[in-house]
C-alpha cells in the first residue's frame, strides 16, 4: 500500500488538471477556428474537436475544484469522476483508430500489414497520450492507505 498525504495529492491534482486543462483550451481554439495544428505526437483538431475539448476542460476543471474539497473521500471522487472522463474521450479514440486500421482501400477489405501498423505511430489527441497520467493516478488512489481518513 502506498500513502498520499493530503499534499502529495493536491500536488498531483494540480499538475493533472494544469496538464488537462491547457490542451483543453487550445482544442477549443483549434475547434472555433476550424483549423488543425500537430505538434510532434499530439495534434489539435480533426473530427469532434469540439466534444473532445468541452470534456477535457470539465475534466481539468474537476482536478481543480477537487484542491478545494476539505473532505478526503470527496478529493478523490472528483479526481477519478475527471479521470473516467478522459478516459471516455481517449477509449473513443483508440477504438476510431483501431477500427479504420482494419479498413482496406479501394477494392479492398481489410488492410495489409504496413497500413496497418502505419496508423499506429501518431500524431495523438491530447487525451489519448493523457490516459497513462490518469491511469496512475486512479492507481495512486485506489492503493491509499487512508482511504477513509
Amino acid at each position: 500500500m502506498i500513502n498520499v498525504n493530503r499534499n502529495k495529492l493536491d500536488t498531483l491534482l494540480v499538475l493533472s488538471g494544469t496538464v488537462t486543462l491547457i490542451p483543453g483550451l487550445l482544442e477549443t481554439l483549434y475547434g472555433l477556428t476550424g483549423e488543425t495544428y500537430t505538434w510532434g505526437l499530439l495534434t489539435f483538431g480533426g473530427r469532434f474537436t469540439l466534444w473532445r475539448s468541452v470534456i477535457l476542460l470539465a475534466a481539468g476543471a474537476l482536478y481543480l475544484f477537487a484542491i478545494n474539497q476539505s473532505n478526503h473521500v470527496q478529493k478523490r471522487a472528483q479526481a477519478v469522476l475527471a479521470s473516467s472522463m478522459i478516459w471516455i474521450v481517449g477509449g473513443v479514440e483508440i477504438l476510431s483508430t483501431v477500427l479504420n486500421s482494419i479498413t482496406g482501400g479501394k477494392g479492398r477489405w481489410i488492410s495489409s500489414a504496413s497500413e496497418f501498423l502505419s496508423h499506429y505511430t501518431g500524431p495523438f489527441s491530447p487525451s489519448v497520450l493523457l490516459l497513462p497520467i490518469t491511469f496512475l493516478l486512479v492507481a495512486l488512489i485506489v492503493l491509499d492507505k487512508e482511504k477513509n481518513d
